[in-house]
């Protein structure tokens, strides 16, 4: 306690960068149950919620004066409630560096945004702006917004498919939390992830928009990684980058009424990029909208990856609009050799319709030495809106709208708009 007061103190003095390697310290006070003095916000009446209000605690809504300081005194009051209590963001604009709230704390925690929250552009000592983490029932909640910045440092990012790449700050991040809801919020133009989901049980987003410009590198929607019990409902999420992925060890995911677009598509993978990766299954995707993305329902893993398994994957009930690459598994994603060796069985692609641009609808491609299993496409029906006289994946230049398939037994069935496979 007497250290954490004695680096506020000193604070006052710091430059930015010295603010920024605070955070870390104040996030580990928290996360050990300390909490730094100072006013607190409003009195707290048994069995009510508790509002505390970071202007109370210092914050300008100015868009200039840099608050994360203010942001953590605040979530430091928040998080000893012996009641349930709100951390409020009001309306202005709110400049902050890396902000980390951790936990555990003692009672349900409301996060409400009705302000802008605008990032700094450097000066990260770690890969997340805010990160919340060990804290369970969280709502994320208001009409805010936070603006990540990303269009400061995306010149700068090569990651591409590279397996090694440091890549800039995920905007908000979620780790070994379980119950958390986010709705209403929205996020611009995020440095890279917009959402990242780490080791997380029974989360609910909905009604929430995720924003960046197409062209934007590595700015997934919402990214889930050893992540259980998801659903993701109701939402716009318009990026550079796929609006869904859902990585390793991600179980019992729902994806349902999301506008998805421009973008890379929604997502499973990629897998098998490092060793050890637990199995995926469970991920269901139904009634969403694709608009101009880069690819539309795609399973996508490493070559030359260690064993695991992806199963009961079922995309249903889609529409797509000027979508290239509509269907595909990709068991060759990356620049690293060999075969994978993640094993893809019963996948499901039906009720899907509206138009493509490219003349390959179905792309099924997997390994060579684990070929997919359970493969269904029924009810495809994509109509040809691309250019003429193009190649299509397979060489072919006549024309032709088709699928094809390597390694895979896919089984067609109901009414289709393109010719089948013939291996």
């Amino acid at each position: 306690m007497a250290n954490a007061r004695r680096l506020v103190a000193k604070a006052n003095n710091a430059n930015v960068g010295s603010l920024i390697l605070m955070a870390l310290v104040f996030g580990s006070c928290v996360a050990n149950g300390e909490y730094l003095g100072g006013r607190r916000g409003l009195a707290a009446n048994s069995g009510n919620p508790t509002v505390f209000d970071i202007t109370k605690f210092g914050a300008k809504g100015d868009g200039s004066t840099n608050s994360f300081k203010a942001f953590l005194n605040t979530w430091i009051q928040v998080c000893d409630s012996p009641v349930p209590a709100t951390l409020l963001v009001p309306k202005g604009e709110f400049l902050a560096g890396p902000v980390i709230f951790a936990g555990p704390c003692k009672s349900k925690i409301t996060v409400e945004v009705q302000g802008t929250i605008i990032a700094t552009t450097s000066g990260y000592a770690t890969p997340e702006w805010f990160l919340f983490e060990r804290v369970d029932d969280v709502l994320l909640t208001g009409t805010g917004t936070f603006h990540g910045k990303g269009e400061d440092v995306w010149k700068e990012d090569g990651c591409g498919k590279k397996v090694q790449c440091n890549l800039p700050p995920t905007s908000l991040k979620f780790r070994n939390m379980k119950n958390v809801e986010i709705t209403g919020i929205s996020s611009v133009n995020a440095k890279a992830f917009h959402m990242f989901l780490v080791k997380t049980d029974n989360v609910n987003i909905h009604n929430i928009k995720l924003i960046a410009p197409a062209e934007s590198p590595n700015t997934d929607g919402i990214h889930l990684s050893n992540a259980d019990n998801v659903s993701i409902l109701d939402s716009t999420i318009a990026t550079g980058d796929d609006c869904v992925s859902v990585g390793r060890g991600s179980n019992n995911v729902t994806v349902e009424r999301v506008i998805c677009g421009p973008g890379h598509g929604l997502s499973v993978g990629s897998l098998g990029k490092y060793k050890n990766e637990e199995d995926v299954s469970g991920i269901h995707v139904k009634n969403c909208t694709m608009i101009e993305t880069d690819n539309g329902l795609r399973i996508k893993t490493w070559g030359g990856s260690g064993p695991s398994k992806a199963t009961d994957i079922h995309f249903e009930d889609i529409i797509m609009q000027n979508v290239k690459n509509p269907i595909i598994i990709d068991q060759n994603y990356g620049s690293r050799g060999g075969d994978s060796q993640v094993a893809i069985s019963d996948v499901l692609f039906k009720n899907v319709r509206g138009t493509t641009i490219s003349k390959d609808v179905v792309q099924i491609m997997c390994s060579k030495s684990l070929p997919c299993k359970g493969v269904n496409v029924v009810n495809v029906n994509l109509n040809f809106v691309g250019k003429s006289g193009g190649k299509s994946a397979s060489g072919s230049g006549d024309g032709l709208v088709g699928a094809l398939c390597d390694n895979a037994n896919v089984i067609f069935g109901g009414k289709l708009s393109f010719p089948m496979c013939n291996k």
